[in-house]
């Protein structure tokens, strides 16, 4: 299908029937207005109005009518943009290709054959899944392009003062936000060109300096990317939990599965800095409490070209504790591995059994060791540098202040907002985005291929 904006993403069968209801409802409202008008004037002869209730009444009619006439001509003006943007995000991502690319894949995995080589046939999939994927999404641009411009078009017919025209100019904005956001995505996206960016994650959430409120703090960023993931539509998984000895956690470790999700949430590797009101402190004495915030990809089949030398590492099992049954609270089930010249450590614990446990734990570490080795720039393992994450004062990447005013602020990029509820129930994106223009502007690269902080500044 020819899209209006000049480019081929699939046909979009909804917008007729979405024309088609918003057509329906505006000669509703046309039929009754004439059938309202003619009642007011047959029960004018018949009434007496207070003169003063109905100039009032006219007078707020009129003002809502104007502020509708105002979003109406506020829309208009926004669908040449839009429809200029939505052409440019498929020419940038060659929607024609894509479908090309598709087809190719279709066919390749059609082959009789292709299961004879299970590996070859997953990475089919895998390309074939992912081109999908970018092509479902363009063809959401247009149909949220599309709504907008036919809801704006019905709105040049309808009568204003109507409540169907509230409704429909609601619609419509509906329509403008959700193409704004997912623009945005796309531009985030554009900016993700990592080796490792449109892969899976993990986060590993690591208590600081702050005694029990350090604890705490790091249970509130547990459930802020938790509540980030899920916004996304991205699925969770928490692979290792270590519970505070009060409160909080200790630790935590959580599996996020979704397009892009190491790309996104790599901007919130390093310290995470929180100023409030303690609740644990009898006095209500304001503190400052630390968190560490390590993001690693998830490779897969690409850790077992991987080897470790043993003597490099230091193994120890413990009891895995909590739920699970008795066998995870009599049997050292879980698993610590930590590697010797970096001091870099994983622990894993949610598995039934120390086999799983080691396996998933050593998977973890060879993932932070790629991960590393990439970005100190190195092919051999042995040459890593100890980079572990900090959460101590001088480290943070982002300061949270809840008291004695409400600002958060990234030291890397300056960006800040004053909503700090909004940001801990997971509006990272604005953050997530100014780091990525940030980076791909080559200011967020240190000499060792690490993101480089500013100076932390207490603010």
């Amino acid at each position: 299908m020819q899209t209006s904006s000049g480019a081929l993403v699939g046909a979009a069968p909804s917008n007729s029937s979405h024309a088609m209801q918003l057509s329906t409802r505006t000669s509703h409202c046309l039929s009754a207005q004439r059938r309202h008008d003619h009642s007011c004037s047959s029960a004018g002869a018949h009434s007496v109005h207070h003169p003063a209730r109905v100039m009032a009444t006219s007078t707020g009619a009129t003002a809502a009518s104007d502020m509708l006439d105002y979003q109406i001509q506020q829309l208009k003006s926004q669908v040449p943009d839009f429809s200029k943007q939505v052409a440019a995000a498929v020419a940038v991502a060659d929607g024609a290709g894509l479908q090309r690319s598709e087809a190719a894949l279709e066919e390749e995995a059609a082959a009789p054959d292709l299961w004879d080589d299970p590996k070859k046939a997953a990475e089919v999939m895998e390309r074939m899944s992912a081109v999908k994927a970018k092509i479902a999404d363009l063809k959401k641009l247009q149909d949220n392009l599309d709504n907008m411009q036919i809801g704006v078009e019905l709105l040049g017919v309808e009568d204003t003062s109507s409540d169907d025209a509230a409704e429909m100019v609601a619609e419509v904005t509906r329509s403008r936000d959700v193409l704004e956001k997912m623009l945005n995505d796309f531009k985030m996206q554009q900016l993700l060109g990592g080796p490792y960016d449109e892969g899976n994650a993990i986060i590993t959430i690591q208590a600081g300096v702050g005694g029990e409120d350090a604890m705490d703090w790091s249970e509130m960023l547990e459930r802020m990317y938790l509540r980030w993931a899920e916004g996304r539509g991205f699925q969770t998984k928490i692979v290792s939990r270590n519970a505070g000895d009060k409160a909080g956690i200790k630790s935590s470790e959580i599996g996020v599965k979704g397009q892009y999700a190491y790309g996104y949430l790599a901007s919130e590797k390093g310290t995470h800095r929180l100023v409030r009101l303690s609740p644990f402190n009898s006095d209500s004495l304001r503190q400052t409490s630390f968190a560490a915030v390590e993001i690693m990809p998830v490779l897969g089949d690409k850790v077992s070209t991987v080897e470790i030398p043993a003597k490099d590492l230091e193994i120890t099992t413990m009891r895995s504790g909590g739920a699970g049954g008795q066998n995870v609270n009599k049997v050292e089930t879980a698993v610590r591995i930590k590697h010797i010249p970096t001091g870099l450590q994983v622990k894993c614990t949610e598995e039934r059994s120390q086999a799983a446990n080691k396996a998933e734990a050593m998977n973890l570490m060879k993932t932070k060791l790629i991960v590393i080795a990439q970005e100190q720039q190195t092919a051999d393992i042995a040459e890593i540098r100890g980079n572990v994450v900090k959460a101590e004062w001088g480290r943070q990447i982002r300061n949270y202040v809840f008291h004695p005013y409400s600002l958060v602020k990234d030291l890397r990029t300056g960006h800040e907002t004053s909503q700090v509820q909004a940001v801990m129930d997971g509006d990272l994106d604005p953050f997530m985005q100014a780091w990525l223009q940030y980076k791909a502007s080559g200011s967020g690269k240190s000499s060792d291929g690490q993101c480089a902080p500013e100076v932390a500044k207490d603010s």
